[in-house]
This record gives C-alpha cells, sequence and structure tokens, in this order.
C-alpha cells in the first residue's frame, strides 16, 4: 500500500480512501460556509458544529451519533484528531461552538485565526477596540473572551496545519490530497520493512537504508519497461514460491531444492547459494568482467537486487542493471526445473534488452547518444569475441 518513492506498490488502501472521502465530508462542517448542507445533516443538532469537533459536546447531546452518516464521520475525525490538530486549531470558531443551534444561522462565523495577534511568543486575543467592527457588542466581545481563557491552556495552532493546507483552502484534488496525508501516518512507522530484514539476514550484513532508497527511487527506473520492473519488485518482496514455501502451504514431505536436490529450497538458496546457481552467476560475473573491462566484488545484493552501489562505475550501472536482470528473468524461465540458462541465451536477452533501451530512451526524450554511451562496452564485446561486425 505504500508509496513508490518509498518502496511500495501504491496499491489502492481502501479504508484510507473511505476516511479521506469522510474528510471532504468533515470540511463543510469546519468551514461553516455551506448552510443549507449543514441544517440539513444538522436538523436535530443542539450545538455548533465545532462544539462536537473539538469541545466533545457529543458526551452532553448524545443524539449526534444516533444519525448513521454523523456517527461515521465523527469516528473518523476522532481517529486523526491529535494528529492534526494538536494545539487549538485556526480554523476554529469560539462562538459557534457555544451557540445553540438554529436552523438558518448566519455563515460568517468569527475562527481564531482572525481575532488572535502575535503577542511575542504568544498568541493573544485583540482588544475590544480591533474587534469592534467585527463584533456585535461588548456582550459578544466578552463571550469570545470566556472560550478564549479555556482553549489557551491547551495553546492555540500558530501556523497553519496539514488540515489546513491539504483539505481547508484547496478547492480541487481534496480526496487525493487526504488519502496521501492519511497513507504517509499509517506507513511512517513502517521504515524498515520485513523484506529488507529477510535481505539483510540473508547475504549477512545490512543494507544501508539510502540504498534502498536509491533502488526505490532511481534504480527501478533505469527502464520503462513495465516486465523488467516487475522482476525488481519481486526480487525485493521475495514473490517467488520456493519448495520450503509451497511445502508449508501444501504440507508436503519434499522441500529440497528443484535444482540441487540436497538443500531445502529456500528463496536466497534458489537464488544464489545453490551449487548450480552459482555457476550460472560466476558465468555471468566473468562476462560483466569482460564487457566493463573492471574486476568488482560478487556480491548478491548487486546481482539480486541491482544495487551494485560503487562497485560499478556510474556511467555503466544502466548496463549493469539490465544484464543482471536479463540473468534473473532467465532462471525464472527455468525455475522448477534442474536446467540453467546457457550463455547464448543471456547474450540473447541482453542483445533485446538493448532495443527496449532505445526505446526508453526515445519515451523520455534522452537522446540516441545517452544509449550509445550505455551500450558501446556491450558492442564492442559482441565484435570482440563473438565476431558480430554491428549491433
Amino acid at each position: 500500500m505504500d508509496a513508490k518513492e518509498r518502496g511500495g506498490f501504491a496499491l489502492p488502501d481502501l479504508k484510507l480512501y473511505y476516511e479521506a472521502a469522510a474528510f471532504c465530508w468533515l470540511k463543510e462542517w469546519m468551514l461553516l460556509e455551506n448552510t443549507d448542507i449543514l441544517d440539513l445533516e444538522g436538523f436535530n443538532n443542539t450545538f455548533g458544529w465545532h462544539a462536537y469537533l473539538w469541545y466533545d459536546k457529543i458526551k452532553v447531546h448524545r443524539a449526534f451519533k444516533n444519525h448513521i452518516v454523523r456517527k461515521a464521520l465523527y469516528n473518523v475525525w476522532i481517529r486523526y484528531k491529535d494528529l492534526l490538530e494538536s494545539k487549538t486549531p485556526r480554523w476554529l470558531s469560539p462562538l459557534e461552538a457555544t451557540a445553540l443551534k438554529k436552523l438558518n444561522m448566519e455563515a460568517e462565523w468569527l475562527k481564531y485565526r482572525e481575532i488572535l495577534e502575535q503577542d511575542g511568543d504568544k498568541l493573544k486575543l485583540q482588544s475590544y477596540e480591533k474587534l469592534k467592527p467585527k463584533v456585535r457588542d461588548w456582550l459578544h466581545y466578552y463571550q469570545i473572551m470566556e472560550v478564549y481563557k479555556q482553549d489557551r491552556k491547551i495553546g492555540f495552532q500558530a501556523e497553519k496545519s496539514k488540515l489546513e493546507t491539504e483539505l481547508l483552502e484547496p478547492n480541487t484534488k481534496n480526496l487525493s490530497r487526504m488519502y496521501n496525508l492519511l497513507l504517509k501516518w499509517n506507513t511512517q512507522d513502517e521504515i524498515v520493512k520485513s523484506a529488507m530484514i529477510k535481505w539483510a539476514q540473508d547475504i549477512g550484513h545490512n543494507i544501508m537504508f539510502a540504498d534502498w532508497e536509491w533502488l526505490w527511487n532511481t534504480g527501478i527506473k533505469f527502464t520503462a519497461c513495465n516486465a523488467l520492473k516487475e522482476n525488481i519488485m519481486k526480487m525485493i518482496y521475495r514473490w517467488y514460491m520456493t519448495p520450503v514455501k509451497l511445502a508449508k502451504i501444501y504440507h508436503l514431505p519434499d522441500n529440497k531444492c528443484w535444482k540441487c536436490k540436497e538443500t531445502e529450497g529456500t528463496f536466497y538458496h534458489l537464488w544464489w547459494t545453490c551449487p548450480k546457481i552459482k555457476a550460472f552467476w560466476e558465468m555471468i560475473y566473468n562476462e560483466l568482467k569482460k564487457v566493463l573491462k573492471c574486476t568488482f566484488p560478487k556480491k548478491p545484493e548487486a546481482f539480486l537486487l541491482g544495487i551494485a552501489g560503487q562497485l560499478v562505475l556510474k556511467k555503466d550501472r544502466t548496463f549493469f542493471m539490465y544484464a543482471t536482470t536479463a540473468a534473473r528473468i532467465l532462471i525464472a524461465k527455468y525455475w522448477k526445473t534442474e536446467e540453467l540458462p546457457t550463455l547464448e541465451e543471456w547474450q540473447m536477452k541482453v542483445i533485446d534488452y538493448m532495443t527496449l533501451a532505445e526505446m526508453t530512451g526515445r519515451i523520455r526524450e534522452q537522446g540516441k547518444e545517452t544509449a550509445k554511451e550505455d551500450w558501446k562496452k556491450f558492442k564492442i564485446y559482441l565484435k570482440n569475441y563473438y565476431k558480430i561486425e554491428e549491433c
């Protein structure tokens, strides 16, 4: 459900969409502008809307929650109230909250953002002389003063809150704005995902969070082809079914590796530690050294996830991503068999991806020179070792 920038699939969370839609409805209760809607929805309210939202008048007037819509919206508000507004909000109207609800009530209620002024590090109520044009009389002013004294104990929101900037002020895209805000809050504790922990356990050391962020935000965008991106996401979240996983699901007696038939077929074994798979990766590693004309450590995170870091030069990383992705997709092709891909199959797959890279360049308007530079070394490799004149 998390955003792609945080390693998620950006799939919709229907519960959060429901809550975001509820906030779009609650917007009318907070702004107090559409009196027709407010009269219809609050036909049997005893107090003002802000009295229920902020001052817990629901404890006095329990009939407020007897309405099926009001109850649902109020429950969503209570769930996020402390996150959205930790102090007395700027949009709160102290007079509307204390007024007894009647039909056809006025639409222009004074909000705290209009009647407070800065006094050093604190906010204080403006004097009667300053508010005289906005209030009816001195009694009206002192009613505001009494509510202000109570709210001062909690403190006032000095700057615009996220609720104001994302919901109350904009007139467009309110649903998507609120959904993104709620999604961020609901996933903020999930910085280290379970898949990241499993990868660290398998390879024997932690992968830096900055490397994961690079993979999510930059590394996966090396191509415009969704099939290749899908392979990387499957590797990150370890989606491939293994003998161990299938044995647990179907209560099978055999959970041995499909390739070597000796060791438990765990995810990491099938992708890296199996003797046959090791031989295949050694072959790919040797060919990459020939292509790139340099040597570098053979690390599992580089070949299985594309997190090469400083192992590979920056100008060679795009090709490295294509080459290792081609190898992984070929392994997946022979997933449940004892066979392994051949060198010729890998070379043909990478040649196919050369065309994909050129198409990606045209889609992104990168120019032909970028693609030529990325694949220059591979073309020389084919020409020198396999007598191919043109690629």
